[in-house]
């Protein structure tokens, strides 16, 4: 491998390792890290773009992103070069997929792709630009950072979980045998997410293209990259060459397709990697990299020596064939129509057909978020679905939406207890969400973000249905909101919800004993702001929401003496007789 390569792939595994290890350090801890472990999220330039306008919001939190457009004119598209973890992940599945397959496809590939191409991103870059501008985010359709995350927090990270403890059960009678006695009480705790599949097929797909195109993502498709490409025309460290024999060569092994083939003295600079192959691979050692280089030159037999530079003929075929692959007029204008109409589709409503059911709302109003979501339209603007929030959750209860929050709310956070509870004192979510849909909260604060209502069916529920003895859901409630009373015409005490004492944890619908739970958490009375203290708002409303303290308003009831909570086998009465 040349220097430059090498170099390259150095600077690219060291970004991945430290982006992997942000993403796998993020757990419930109260400890603050001195470098947010969502660093990545917030160089992403594409949403430090269109996020500010679809939410009507300033957002200091994305300035790493719009810093990144602002030195793009002097170091040109270094990022997606080598620190972008998107381009690190498909290099490392096309360095894999060409050991499994070698270069099957590779030259077909190139034959049947057409130059078009390029301009598919920016057409995707004003789509999303008029949406946003509109109020509507499509970001996470295409952010490379968020999809990425998305990637290997959620389909990547349960696998190797997976993976890992079953090694470590494949492994244990060894590990005794060894007297490694530490190793058989460790354990992978699984980790499981819905949706993964479309993820995991969008990667497969980007992988199974990277053969045919190295790339192909970054060069094609990113709108992020088309972001730094137009701030970047004409970058102060670019590629210079001097005495070129136009061998082509360069042209060839260049990932970003920024090397013109029919002349490769010339440059789009718009698509160039920076990545330097074409540095290792020139036979001339023509080519380099530096500040203000001068005017690219060309000695090929037969033609001028600085043709393309000199003249004014040369001066406009040079500068026609360095200029960014931008669609036409029209195709620009369709672009942005586009996004207009699928703006107007959502705010019309036309996603009810698909799964949100919110009456007189453009939003799903009956869905449960995280503790300190925004209202349902700032949420949806804000959130770009990278999955921080739902990988970083204790007890896994935080997962991506499919259709049941309509096409506008794919992929955002959704919090089902019956996967888990929400930790009374964990406040992970709302620290890494790097956009503020999630507001970070400290404790006293969330605890009086109410999340929504339990209720009880009493047609489920055993105590109530079964005249059966069963207290879980009342001794696993961290805020006494359940109260074991007494019915008429019942020796059973039966479950019932003080709704000002429910936070909407989903203790009790996660750990209710019916397969189908007797207990569920709705959406009823959820506390949702935009800003302001929830703790000031819930005792404006009266609510009583303090966790691990004792319901003293609750009548006593008779839990069945010295029996363990749940289920009585016999008859009430004749338990009592």
């Amino acid at each position: 491998m040349k220097r430059a390569a090498l170099r390259q792939r150095l600077i690219q595994a060291c970004s991945l390792s430290f982006f992997l290890y942000l993403l796998g350090s993020a757990v419930w801890t109260e400890a603050e890290s001195l470098i947010p472990r969502d660093l990545y999220l917030r160089l992403d330039p594409l949403a430090a773009l269109l996020i500010p306008p679809a939410a009507r919001a300033w957002l200091p939190a994305l300035l790493p992103g719009a810093a990144l457009i602002v030195c793009a004119p002097v170091i040109g598209r270094i990022f997606c070069g080598y620190i972008c973890p998107m381009g690190a992940t498909l290099d490392l599945g096309c360095f894999i997929g060409r050991r499994i397959a070698g270069d099957i496809g590779k030259d077909a590939g190139r034959i049947y792709l057409q130059p078009y191409l390029n301009r598919v991103k920016y057409l995707l870059l004003a789509a999303m630009l008029t949406a946003a501008f509109a109020g509507v985010n499509l970001v996470y359709w295409g952010s490379p950072i968020s999809l990425v995350t998305r990637f290997w927090g959620l389909v990547m990270h349960p696998f190797a979980s997976a993976a890992a403890d079953l090694g470590l059960d494949a492994g244990r009678p060894l590990f005794e045998s060894l007297g490694f006695t530490a190793l058989l009480y460790l354990d992978f705790e699984p980790r499981r997410f819905d949706g993964i599949y479309f993820t995991l097929g969008f990667f497969l797909l980007l992988f199974i293209l990277e053969q045919s195109r190295p790339r192909f993502w970054c060069r094609y498709l990113c709108p992020a990259g088309a972001i730094l490409g137009l701030a970047s025309l004409r970058p102060a460290l670019r590629r210079g060459v001097d005495g070129c024999n136009a061998c082509g060569v360069c042209a060839r092994s260049c990932p970003g397709g920024a090397i013109v083939p029919e002349a490769a003295f010339r440059t789009r600079h718009s698509e160039c990697l920076t990545c330097m192959n074409c540095v290792d691979v020139c036979p001339r050692k023509a080519t380099s990299f530096s500040f203000f280089p001068p005017e690219a030159q060309n000695t090929a037999p037969g033609k001028r020596a600085t043709e393309g530079v000199t003249g004014t003929a040369g001066t406009k075929e040079a500068k026609e064939s360095c200029a960014p692959p931008l669609p036409s007029r029209r195709a620009f204008l369709g672009a942005g129509a586009a996004g207009i109409v699928t703006a107007a589709a959502q705010y019309s409503g036309a996603s009810s057909l698909l799964g949100s059911t919110g009456r007189g709302s453009l939003w799903t109003a009956d869905l449960l978020r995280p503790p300190g979501a925004l209202p349902e339209t700032d949420f949806q603007r804000r959130c770009i679905r990278c999955g921080e929030c739902m990988k970083i959750c204790p007890g896994n209860a935080l997962q991506p939406a499919w259709f049941q929050a309509g096409v506008e709310g794919m992929f955002s956070p959704v919090f089902v207890p019956r996967r888990g509870p929400c930790e009374p004192d964990c406040t992970a979510c709302g620290r890494v969400c790097p956009t503020g849909a999630i507001r970070s909260l400290i404790r006293e604060e969330k605890y009086r973000a109410k999340i929504g209502t339990a209720a009880v069916n009493r047609s489920r529920c055993v105590a109530w249905a079964e005249k059966k003895r069963c207290v879980v859901c009342e001794e696993t409630c961290p805020f006494a909101s359940i109260a074991l009373v007494r019915v008429p015409g019942s020796d059973i005490p039966a479950p019932v919800v003080d709704p000002l004492r429910c936070f909407g944890c989903g203790y009790c619908e996660n750990y209710c004993v019916t397969r189908v739970p007797a207990v569920t958490v709705e959406p009823l009375n959820s506390l949702r702001m935009v800003s302001g203290s929830y703790r000031e708002t819930a005792e404006q409303l009266g609510l009583k929401l303090n966790p691990w303290a004792e319901n003293e308003e609750a009548a006593p009831a008779d839990s069945g003496g010295d029996l363990p909570p749940g289920f009585l086998p016999l008859e009430p009465d004749k338990t009592d007789q």
